[in-house]
């Protein structure tokens, strides 16, 4: 007797109830149910997305985002969350940066980071540009004075030191008038006398780069600080330059100051280790150690050189005679 069929006390004989088959358009419909399931779930999910991606990292279980396949044969739309689409399509990973650098960081500040907070200088004009904006960082902040950089350069005479050392009381007083540099008249005055300084140290030192990389021994320091709140304010050999600094007769040049104008001039590399900028810097460091090195030997072969020349006059006047 057929499965289908039953029979009765009365022997009669009554087909069984047949179950409803369900159409291809019943399992396309009852997936993209499911789906639409996944979607209402996903959109909650996707309100922050880097915790649903940790999450994924992690090996944590997650629903399944609409159906693999429907009786049909026919392959459903995968449903993901807001966002991870985006991430999982390759879109380029944000550079690590030091700690004050974050996605709401002014444009002009995150570029100073990335192209020349750290890197050596040894251009006495740049040093000089460098100090006198770290100084004025008692009254102004960062972005406003990269902001105004170029007008700085403007009124400072590109921060040449000898054409500064002769801005007259007249200048001075223009430059204390003008709406654009925003410098108390105390802070002009250190820049104008910090240039007249500088002179004296090139006359001394042969240059005001001369001067200042002899407080590192002619070599970047190089900390290597893991977080921000590791990174000093001011170091030993900050305030033993700034204090030869005061003693010159230079002004607006306490330890503080110095070393930040350190940090900016590269005389340090106070990039976290988990930024991208501290191998490039380093990487900078030990080329400019390979370029003293280089210029080292040259020098002292040039002593040579001049030593035996000297020699064979002596040795020419000698036969001579």
């Amino acid at each position: 007797m057929s499965p289908n069929v039953t029979v009765d006390g009365n022997a009669r004989v009554h087909p069984a109830p047949e179950r409803p088959r369900r159409t291809p358009e019943l399992v396309s419909r009852s997936c993209d149910d499911s789906s639409l399931d996944s979607a209402s779930w996903s959109s909650g999910a996707s309100s922050d997305s880097s915790l649903g991606l940790g999450a994924a990292r992690r090996g944590a279980v997650t629903p399944r985002l609409g159906c693999r396949r429907n009786q049909s044969g026919m392959k459903s739309r995968r449903v993901a969350p807001d966002g991870v689409a985006a991430a999982v399509r390759g879109s380029p990973r944000a550079k690590s940066r030091c700690g004050w650098v974050t996605a709401n960081t002014d444009p002009l500040y995150a570029s100073f980071h990335d192209e020349e907070w750290g890197v050596p200088v040894h251009d006495d004009k740049r040093l000089f540009e460098l100090l006198s904006l770290s100084g004025a960082l008692a009254e102004l902040s960062w972005p406003t004075i990269l902001s105004k950089r170029e007008t700085f350069r403007d009124l400072f005479a590109s921060f040449d030191p000898a054409l500064v050392s002769k801005f007259s009381e007249r200048k001075i007083t223009s430059l204390k008038n003008s709406n654009n540099i925003m410098l108390s008249e105390l802070k002009l005055r250190s820049i104008v006398e910090n240039a007249k300084q500088i002179l004296k140290v090139v006359d001394e030192c042969g240059s005001f780069n001369n001067y200042c990389w002899g407080f590192v021994n002619h070599k970047p320091t190089i900390n290597r600080f893991r977080y921000q709140r590791q990174v000093p304010v001011k170091s030993p050999k900050a305030e033993a330059f700034s204090k030869d600094l005061i003693r010159r007769g230079f002004r607006s040049v306490g330890p503080t100051t110095v070393y930040s104008f350190m940090q900016a001039a590269g005389l340090v590399n106070d990039h976290l280790i988990s930024c991208y900028r501290f191998e490039e810097c380093s990487s900078v460091t030990d080329a400019v150690d390979l370029g003293c090195y280089e210029s080292k030997q040259k020098i002292a072969e040039k002593k040579v050189q001049d030593v035996m020349g000297l020699a064979e006059q002596m040795n020419g006047c000698m036969l001579g005679v």
